[in-house]
């Protein structure tokens, strides 16, 4: 099992009528992500939802998608068909190489390759 379906799960656990708080949406996908610097946790929860208020619902579709960066950072993906646009991929790829000096070569591995695949990056 992809430590990505855990966070499905607990997410599903959490949920209300298809919905979950910003507030709980991020301290769960912060929690599984521990293996990066809170900035970056910060930066790219707030590139998916910027100018939300912690009271506020999210869909659980968009909250699920989040999955998709966890199996990105864990390297459980297939480069050519990874569930992100290159804007995400792009952006999260820029932020793993500012932040390169606090992570494991395996997780920039994991993202450099799927920029590279997806010719982002040279």
């Amino acid at each position: 099992m992809a430590y990505s379906d855990d966070f499905i799960r607990v997410l599903n656990k959490k949920a209300k009528k298809e919905e979950v708080s910003l507030s709980e949406l991020r301290f769960l996908f912060f929690s599984f992500l521990k293996v990066l610097p809170e900035d970056l946790q910060w930066d790219i929860f707030n590139f998916y939802f910027d100018n939300l208020e912690d009271n506020d619902s999210i869909f659980m579709e968009k909250a699920e998608h989040l999955s998709v960066l966890i199996d990105l950072f864990e390297g459980e993906y297939d480069e050519n068909k990874i569930d992100l646009t290159d804007e995400e991929l792009e952006y999260i790829s820029e932020g793993v190489n500012d932040y390169a000096m606090q992570l494991s070569d395996e997780l920039i591995m994991n993202v450099m390759r799927a920029a590279v695949a997806r010719g982002l990056m040279g």
